[in-house]
């Protein structure tokens, strides 16, 4: 893994590549807007692992 600070990740840059070329083939705003929540999701995993998503899900949420 990654940090956030480590801009030139080999494997970082293939996943940002990969999320560009599916970007292109979108069609409409929704698969767009899809592309960028996946890119985002993916390069979270990358930098910080399966544990950081475990942490988030059990974090007690705030009542409105």
């Amino acid at each position: 893994m990654c940090q956030k600070r480590q801009h030139r990740c080999e494997a970082l840059l293939a996943i940002r590549a990969e999320a560009l070329a599916e970007w292109c083939k979108a069609e409409t705003l929704e698969e767009v807007r899809s592309c960028w929540a996946r890119l985002g999701g993916r390069t979270t995993l990358h930098r910080y692992g399966r544990e950081h998503f475990s942490c988030l899900a059990k974090r007690p949420r705030p009542r409105y």
